[in-house]
């Protein structure tokens, strides 16, 4: 029997970086705000590609929140691997999702990153591929609409449950809408796979879980804004047979949520 995906939340930096411990996934939630000195830090992280992105940004808050992420993301995984995070290295997948770069972790070690606004999520996990997306909760313009192209039968049928029962409906839809990108993020295929999502085929092996209450960052914590997320892991054979699914579709979906961030 599948036992349920067992996830951990907690504030980055924390002192038990080092370490994923007894679970299936860690997710780790952090701040891209930064004063001068904290984005100089940030900077002197980067690789040389990544500090040419940076400062090909024109808008600053982009480039910041760009470099901030990247040196957090840099911080985390050299911790799990006792590298520099200024050694760990990259490479981008089919579809754009970054990865280790072959030979640069002793053991395996998969990530998945997600941000909204100022908050950064970074999910790390051992056991295989994992997928994590945040958004911040408002409202959804036509979200019956949205739902209708991008939601499997049976995800619609709950979130008109869960509307009926009283709950908000843009709520409902973003929680909804985090489990998808969590999800098509963990077998590697991003939006392109969407139809087939939508079609109700996904891999066997797949495990999903809602994170409700995030732990904010300090930095964050008195704001006034919530958020929805959601987590995914999902075992690498099934995650090929799944990519392979993908591949093969060849529209792109015809809707997404109104404003979503989708990293």
């Amino acid at each position: 029997m599948r036992h349920s995906l067992r996830a951990r939340v907690m504030r980055w930096p924390s002192a038990d970086a080092a370490r994923i411990g007894d679970v299936d996934v860690k997710v780790y939630t952090a701040s891209l705000l930064a004063d001068a000195t904290l984005l100089d830090r940030a900077v002197g992280m980067l690789s040389r590609a990544e500090r040419e992105r940076f400062s090909a940004y024109t808008n600053d808050v982009v480039a910041r929140r760009f470099a901030v992420g990247r040196a957090v993301v840099r911080e985390i995984l050299g911790a799990l691997q006792s590298l520099l995070p200024s050694a760990v290295r990259f490479v981008n997948g089919q579809y754009g999702k970054p990865a280790l770069a072959s030979g640069s972790s002793k053991s395996p070690l998969w990530f998945s990153v997600a941000h909204c606004d100022d908050l950064l999520l970074v999910a790390v996990s051992r056991e295989g591929e994992v997928g994590v997306d945040v958004e911040r909760t408002r409202e959804i313009d036509c979200w019956e609409r949205v739902a209708d192209r991008t939601l499997a039968p049976t995800e619609r049928a709950q979130l008109l449950r869960s509307v009926e029962h009283g709950e908000h409906a843009d709520r409902v839809f973003l929680r909804h809408w985090c489990r998808v990108e969590a999800e098509l993020k963990a077998i590697g295929c991003g939006i392109h796979g969407i139809e087939a999502h939508r079609a109700g085929q996904r891999p066997a092996g797949l495990r999903i879980a809602d994170l409700p209450n995030l732990p904010l960052p300090t930095a964050l914590a008195g704001g006034a804004a919530k958020y929805q997320a959601a987590v995914a892991l999902c075992a690498p054979s099934e995650r090929a047979r799944q990519t392979n699914r993908a591949t093969s579709q060849e529209s792109s979906p015809s809707a997404a949520p109104a404003k979503a961030s989708t990293p």
